[in-house]
């Protein structure tokens, strides 16, 4: 049986916190690991890397947005998926630039918050529907004509990422081996300048790559 995936949230919200941390007992191959409602509060109890956090971007003193980079810095495998609410959407490519892997709105259902998981997990992003349309409207009002830095093949590979497919679902549908999408998924990151998927994606777009 495989491990559950450690869930940690960061969440000023006591009573949405408590909601999500009912939320995680419920749901398979999920495990709640702690809840802090600051990242101050998450720095002091210095808790071991999850999985997974799910962090709100309105926290006090230190916001989600500024918490983000050094997260990431302290627990660099560990994906982070940002909490907002429906009219935050400004926000979403600072966050994805600065390391989140997925973006959902606050008040969606716990099936959905559970897909994300288990999405970003497995080596997808994540961005709510409700999100993405006005999010990829603003990158292609901001493309740019710098040269194509992609190969053929990599240009494929991040349109079936970008699709929502995981890295093993992309060797399947392309007919590659897991081993040479990751290859082409790290040339990705290098060329793009990209931590993870999300920003490589947003990048691209934003370049008139994809």
């Amino acid at each position: 049986m495989k491990d559950p995936i450690r869930i940690l949230i960061i969440e000023d919200n006591q009573n949405y916190l408590n909601s999500l941390k009912q939320a995680m007992t419920l749901l398979d191959e999920v495990e709640y690991a702690s809840g802090y409602g600051s990242f101050e509060a998450f720095q002091h109890a210095a808790p071991d890397a999850p999985d997974l956090i799910l962090l709100d971007i309105n926290l006090p003193g230190i916001s989600g947005l500024d918490a983000l980079p050094e997260i990431k810095q302290m627990m660099p495998a560990t994906e982070v998926i940002m909490l907002t609410q429906n009219d935050d959407y400004p926000n979403v490519l600072t966050a994805i630039q600065r390391g989140a892997s997925g973006y959902i709105i606050k008040g969606g259902s716990v099936k959905e918050i559970h897909q994300a998981i288990l999405d970003v997990y497995h080596g997808a992003s994540v961005i709510d529907p409700r999100l993405s349309r006005i999010v990829l409207s603003t990158l292609a009002g901001t493309s740019d004509t710098q040269e194509n830095l992609l190969s053929e093949r990599e240009v494929e590979v991040l349109n079936a990422l970008a699709d929502g497919l995981t890295k093993k679902e992309v060797a399947h549908t392309l007919d590659l081996s897991y081993h040479t999408v990751d290859l082409y998924t790290r040339n990705i990151y290098e060329k793009l300048k990209s931590p993870n998927i999300a920003a490589a994606i947003a990048t691209a777009i934003r370049k008139g790559m994809i």
